[in-house]
């Protein structure tokens, strides 16, 4: 049996994990979602499962505690762990400034925005388009039907 990965961890200067709180065989201990950079505005990759509260609320702490708020939050993909929590964000954290992006995808289940919050809008993202935030550059590489983002090498 592996190691407890803790709720909350600093992975590197630029990198902060977030456990996602849904353990099971496909999560393992939880789906993972990242904050990325260095500056006030970040970005969030994956936003967990629906009713997730616990992690909702790690996620409010830690944006908090470091005094930090959401410029980009990217979905890698339409899996219901990675674009569920999206609108317990939106309703407890509220980042109303912040841009959602994900890739259209080429699959029927991908198209739907069941998960968007009432009135946002999804930015779809492009083969190779670069996101970027103060201390981390994000190039988006779509894969089959899946969206792989590649973290640029200063996320160190």
């Amino acid at each position: 049996m592996s190691a407890k990965i803790p709720s909350v961890s600093q992975l590197s200067s630029r990198i902060i994990r977030v456990l996602g709180m849904n353990p099971g065989p496909m999560t393992l201990q939880g789906t993972n979602s990242y904050i990325l950079g260095t500056g006030k505005r970040r970005l969030l990759l994956d936003t967990g499962e629906p009713d997730h509260l616990e992690y909702v609320n790690n996620l409010k702490q830690v944006l908090s505690k470091e005094s930090i708020s959401l410029e980009h939050i990217v979905l890698s993909h339409w899996h219901r762990d990675h674009v569920g929590g999206l609108q317990d964000i939106y309703k407890h954290i509220n980042p109303d400034d912040a841009t959602i992006w994900k890739h259209k995808g080429t699959d029927p289940e991908s198209q739907s925005t069941d998960f968007m919050p009432e009135n946002k809008t999804l930015q779809t993202l492009s083969d190779g388009q670069v996101l970027t935030v103060e201390g981390a550059t994000l190039r988006c590489v779509y894969y089959g039907v899946i969206f792989i983002v590649i973290i640029n090498s200063t996320l160190k």
